[in-house]
């Protein structure tokens, strides 16, 4: 099993991601501070995820899109904290992205299940 499969079943309920057929892991972002204690938009990870650089020395947001039997698309970010006292979770999920959207993220993507 893979490491990003490995983060997806700590922070996720198994019985949400057995809907699944397949997860792709997307990329991995430098959580932006500015987001702290706002509701962030798909646009907003978006952005996120067009920014070339990371910085491991930040917190991180791992973003995966995850494919339903029935061609629904979800988006799953999970927040991976740099400090080793602090937990993982998951930090949003956008249901029913566009096929447009799931393509274009898709691209350079690993496949985790």
């Amino acid at each position: 099993m893979n490491s990003w499969f490995n983060l997806l079943t700590e922070n996720c309920d198994m019985n949400d991601l057995a809907k699944y057929v397949a997860i792709y892991h997307v990329k991995s972002c430098s959580y932006d501070e500015s987001f702290i204690d706002k509701s962030i938009s798909l646009d907003d990870i978006i952005s996120i995820i067009n920014k070339d650089s990371i910085d491991i020395q930040n917190d991180i947001l791992e973003v995966f899109v995850a494919i339903k039997q029935n061609n629904t698309n979800d988006l799953i970010v999970i927040y991976n904290p740099f400090e080793l006292f602090e937990n993982s979770y998951v930090y949003k999920t956008i249901f029913n992205i566009n096929e447009e959207m799931k393509n274009q993220l898709l691209i350079n993507s690993e496949q985790v299940k």
